[in-house]
């Protein structure tokens, strides 16, 4: 796990092999999110999905830049809450 933790800042841009970018990740989360209110406007929906997924949506909702939610040890919890504006 740790050795994956030193990795994460080179595929901020550049995606894993056979597979995406974290930056890849925000943009297919933020239209994910453009469909979630457009479809389900008022509502509460859950989201099931791994560690780059909440990362996109620290950033695209908290503005919390990638490099530092790359960086930072990840603390798991049973779940996040997040609302979009």
């Amino acid at each position: 796990m740790r050795e994956v933790a030193e990795l994460r800042r080179r595929y901020i841009d550049t995606p894993w092999p056979g597979g995406q970018s974290y930056r890849d990740v925000v943009g297919a989360t933020a239209a994910f999110l453009e469909e979630v209110r457009w479809e389900w406007e008022g509502c509460s929906v859950l989201v099931i999905a791994h560690s780059a997924n909440r990362w996109a949506l620290q950033h695209l909702l908290d503005g919390v830049p990638l490099e530092e939610l790359v960086d930072a040890p990840f603390g798991w919890r049973p779940g996040w809450e997040f609302v979009l504006g």
